[in-house]
């Protein structure tokens, strides 16, 4: 059974990723023989890179690395939540990224990203940079939200289309697939050399 970490990337008050993370969360009920777990950046409450020590290392110094250390270990693959900001990934999911090394090792990603009219795929392209450089395989699988605040209701939620469901329900299928699969290879690529 593999545990698939969702990670939402955004720290900034009334950030919109809260919908679509627990629209998310909401429809792993549909995917049976799995566990998913939400894991919001502003709860974790990560500083500025911090430790003295490069992560490859390994030689953590600071008691919220440890905890973050263990929180990203137990997963064996990950859905990240991103918005857009300036074509890029928010800071506090680069910050977040950049704490670990060998945590992030040789799991799968896939992504759900909003933002205006590119709905954050300048983001996810960074995103999928980044995650190559701590050996986070990323899948294809992605979620665009496009002008998402143009499509939310009088209470200010979003309608989430038909559309928005298959696209996840692919998405959590291909992720629980490759991290089921890259779990029972992942101690044999953990032995091999940097």
């Amino acid at each position: 059974m593999a545990l698939v970490k969702i990670i939402l990337g955004s720290t900034r008050p009334n950030r919109f990723g809260a919908q679509p993370a627990e629209w998310v969360m909401e429809q792993t009920k549909h995917v049976s023989g799995h566990q998913f777990e939400l894991i919001d950046l502003e709860k974790v409450n990560l500083p500025l890179l911090d430790e003295p020590t490069p992560p490859m290392m390994r030689q953590y110094s600071k008691d919220h690395t440890k905890v973050w250390s263990q929180m990203i270990d137990e997963a064996d693959g990950f859905i990240f939540i991103t918005a857009e900001y300036n074509h890029s990934v928010p800071a506090a999911l680069k910050n977040a990224i950049d704490f670990l090394f060998h945590e992030w090792n040789y799991k799968p990603a896939s992504f759900v990203s909003y933002g205006s009219l590119a709905g954050g795929a300048r983001a996810v392209e960074h995103l999928r940079g980044i995650c190559g450089e701590v050996k986070i395989y990323d899948l294809r699988e992605q979620m665009l939200m496009p002008d998402y605040y143009h499509k939310l209701d009088e209470q200010g939620l979003h309608k989430f289309e038909e559309s928005h469901h298959k696209e996840i329900q692919n998405i959590l299928e291909q992720t629980v697939f490759w991290a089921d699969r890259m779990k029972a290879i992942r101690q044999e690529l953990q032995d091999q050399p940097t």
